[in-house]
């Protein structure tokens, strides 16, 4: 069989499912060559670090930043030296140092181990990936600020265990969603923080090779780069990923419980949420009439993959000795992978929350034909008040199973008990109507959005990725 050119074997890169898994936005953050021109730059920042202390020239450090760009240097060259070598940052290094001056080139990497580079070149692209992410966040929190202002009085059925339970209203319901998103945010933003370190300890820590101004140095270095200084090498202290990848998990799993309930209530017989519909999208190529909820499936997808990564992250915590690239090479992996399926999610929580259908007429409907039943709670305060909370529980026990067969209705189950003879029909019809039964919804409603206002901007976060060094030349993806 003839190979395919030009195609990938992974599911984000697929030409047919691509869409699915990953944004274009992302993928560019994490395309190979512009990692490649990340590590260049962190060698340059190095580089002009080392100049402003006296450590290498100055003139050195100036024709380094000019020729560190992945457009002057052979790629194929790299790939094939990558293979012979073993090694992932040495080719690199060579066909820089082949489109350098000689007197220049020995001030490459000059001092730094490998992982000094590519760890530091990890926390900004984990700065630029979480960007998307946070600011995406910010715009599905005002969505589901929406949805909870403007259905603060839309009465619904509450359900536990699947089934009807007492009366609420949509908006609170999603106000829980928003209020787990807020926390889930804070979460994203303090780990994005903490992983806003550097790395230039040479070989085991010590910074032996950068002398007695190694500390100084370090400081010019993360203050370039827009990156905090470490206290310490954290070469084989993988915490701060393993903590990033338990947050990613975090924020996928609360939007897939949202993208869940979607499922579960636009079910045929339900029919109260559905994802958004246009023409031309097709549920089943053998039922014409389906219209699944492929986009809120997708996102349960993806949020399974994404816990499966952080699985791996705590794994990467346990490291042997100063190094160990069975810890740091999984990151490569799991971090690249979660995070370009969450922006994927997050893409698809915005488009799914800002057409989100609400069928008001359907969430009423449900609501009068179980008026009766999911209305239990406030009767059985009413008749305890006659005949103490126990014997209430007892006697609307023994008449709600009686009602479920539909041979008589509750109401004139009690009215035909002689033990509730001092009750009015008109008072019973009260302690049943729903709309009286929500509690503090709208109190409770109003502590979410207030906290939302303080913590969520709008228009969230700013973020502009850049493009791929190549962008529409030969052998790169993008255009």
């Amino acid at each position: 069989m003839k190979p395919c050119s030009g195609l990938s074997c992974h599911i984000t890169d697929s030409r047919f499912f691509r869409a699915s898994y990953a944004t274009d936005e992302a993928r560019q953050i994490f395309c190979d060559l512009r990692r490649m021109q990340r590590w260049l730059d962190v060698e340059i920042a190095l580089a002009q670090s080392q100049a402003e202390l006296g450590i290498i020239p100055q003139g050195a450090a100036d024709e380094l930043e000019k020729t560190g760009k992945v457009e002057h240097l052979d790629i194929s060259g790299i790939c094939a030296d990558l293979e012979k070598t073993c090694h992932s940052l040495m080719p690199l290094l060579s066909a820089w140092q082949k489109v350098t001056s000689e007197e220049s080139g020995r001030f490459i990497h000059f001092g730094a181990t490998t992982q000094d580079i590519q760890d530091t070149a990890q926390a900004l692209e984990i700065r630029d990936a979480t960007g998307v992410i946070l600011r995406d966040l910010h715009v599905i929190g005002s969505e589901l600020m929406v949805l909870a202002e403007t259905h603060r009085k839309q009465m619904m059925i509450g359900r536990t265990h699947g089934q009807h339970a007492l009366p609420m209203v949509f908006g609170l319901k999603a106000a829980t969603w928003l209020d787990e998103l807020l926390r889930n945010i804070g979460r994203m933003s303090k780990s994005c923080a903490e992983n806003r370190v550097s790395q230039l300890f040479g070989g085991v820590g010590t910074m032996d090779a950068f002398g007695p101004n190694g500390l100084e140095l370090l400081n010019i270095f993360s203050e370039k780069l827009g990156l905090q200084p470490p206290l310490v090498a954290w070469h084989a202290s993988r915490d701060r990923s393993a903590d990033l990848l338990a947050a990613m998990a975090l924020v996928a799993g609360g939007l897939a419980r949202i993208a869940n309930e979607v499922v579960q209530l636009a079910r045929d017989e339900i029919h109260e949420l559905e994802e958004p519909f246009h023409m031309g999208k097709i549920g089943s190529s053998t039922m014409p009439h389906k219209r699944n909820p492929e986009l809120c499936e997708q996102v349960v997808v993806l949020a399974r993959l994404i816990k499966a990564n952080a699985a791996l992250g705590f794994d990467a915590l346990i490291s042997e000795h100063e190094r160990d690239y069975r810890t740091v090479r999984l990151e490569w992996v799991t971090l690249v992978d979660s995070a370009l399926y969450l922006c994927s999610l997050t893409g698809l929580m915005k488009k799914i929350l800002a057409g989100l259908r609400v069928d008001t007429r359907a969430m009423e409907a449900n609501v009068k034909k179980s008026s009766a039943l999911i209305s239990t709670e406030a009767l059985m305060f009413l008749i305890g008040k006659k005949i103490g909370k126990q014997a209430a529980h007892q006697l609307l026990y023994d008449l709600s199973m009686r009602a479920h067969d539909g041979r008589s209705t509750l109401i004139d189950l009690l009215l035909a008990d002689e033990r509730l003879s001092g009750l009015t029909e008109e008072q019973l019809q009260r302690a049943l109507d729903p709309a009286v039964h929500v509690g503090l919804s709208g109190e409770l409603i109003d502590r979410v959005l207030t906290a939302a206002r303080g913590i969520l901007d709008l228009s969230g976060p700013e973020y502009t990725s850049s493009p791929c060094p190549l962008a529409g030349k030969e052998g790169c993806r993008f255009p």
